[in-house]
C-alpha cells in the first residue's frame, strides 16, 4: 500500500486543506493522559469531540468514572467536575474587564490543523523547521507553530500580558503536554494516541442533578 504524501510547508497546507474540505468534524477516542489538577494527579482516558463552528467537547475518565466533563461554545464555557460536585459557566466574551486570552476559534484551532484552513493569510513559513500561525491582538500573545515536515503541531501560546493568564502546550517525547489557568485553576495534561474518526455526530449531555452539584458562575 502506497504512503499518505508527506505535506510540507505552506505548499503541503494547501495540499492538506484540499483533501480535509469535507471534514465538518472529528472525534478523538481513548486518548491516553495524565492530568495533574486541584493538586491531585490521574491517569486517565480523555474523549475529545468537535464539530466545525460550534461545540468542543472534552470527557476524562479514571478508572472507568468520569472525572472531568466540559464543553466550549462560541458563548460560553461549562465544566462539569465530578470530583468535587461543581459546575463551572463563564461566558467566553466578558463583558467587562479584560478577556480570557483564548476565544472559541482559538480553541477550535488546537483541536486539529484542519480548523487553520481558512486562517493562511495569518501563517507564515521559515523555510527551516516551522510554519508559524500569528493571531497576536493587544494585550494577547497568540502563536501556534507547525512541524515543516508533515505539519504536526509543534507548540502553542496564548498569554495575555495583562493577567497573566494563559494556554500554553508543547509536543514531548512522551505526548503533548498542555497547561493553563485561564478560567478555574492551574491543570496540566500530557495525552497522547487515542483513536480518530471524522464526521460522526455524537449526544452530548452537560446536564446534571442541580440538588447533587454546586454552581459557580465566573464572570
Amino acid at each position: 500500500m502506497a504512503k499518505a504524501p508527506l505535506h510540507i510547508g505552506m505548499e503541503g497546507m494547501l495540499e492538506q486543506c484540499v483533501d480535509r474540505d469535507s471534514i465538518e468534524s472529528l472525534i478523538i477516542r481513548k486518548a491516553e493522559a495524565i492530568l495533574s489538577f486541584d493538586g491531585e494527579r490521574y491517569e486517565a482516558e480523555v474523549t475529545l469531540y468537535s464539530k466545525r463552528d460550534s461545540i468542543i467537547y472534552i470527557s476524562v475518565v479514571n478508572g472507568g468514572f468520569e472525572i472531568l466533563r466540559a464543553s466550549v461554545k462560541h458563548d460560553s464555557i461549562r465544566v462539569i467536575s465530578r470530583l468535587n460536585k461543581i459546575v463551572y459557566t463563564s461566558p467566553l466574551q466578558r463583558r467587562f474587564g479584560y478577556q480570557y486570552p483564548v476565544n472559541f476559534e482559538d480553541l477550535q484551532r488546537l483541536v486539529s490543523t484542519i480548523y487553520l484552513c481558512n486562517e493562511l493569510e495569518h501563517a507564515s513559513d521559515n523555510h527551516y523547521s516551522q510554519v508559524i500561525f500569528d493571531f497576536d491582538e493587544k494585550y494577547i500573545k497568540k502563536r501556534l507553530a507547525l512541524k515543516r515536515e508533515g505539519l504536526q503541531m509543534m507548540l502553542f501560546e496564548y498569554y495575555h500580558q495583562e493577567t497573566g493568564k494563559y494556554l500554553m502546550g508543547e509536543r514531548l517525547e512522551e505526548g503533548f503536554k498542555i497547561f493553563a489557568n485561564f478560567m478555574i485553576s492551574e491543570f496540566e495534561i500530557v495525552a497522547k494516541g487515542g483513536g480518530f474518526s471524522y464526521n460522526e455526530t455524537i449526544s452530548i449531555d452537560m446536564d446534571v442533578n442541580p440538588r447533587k452539584y454546586n454552581f459557580i458562575e465566573l464572570r
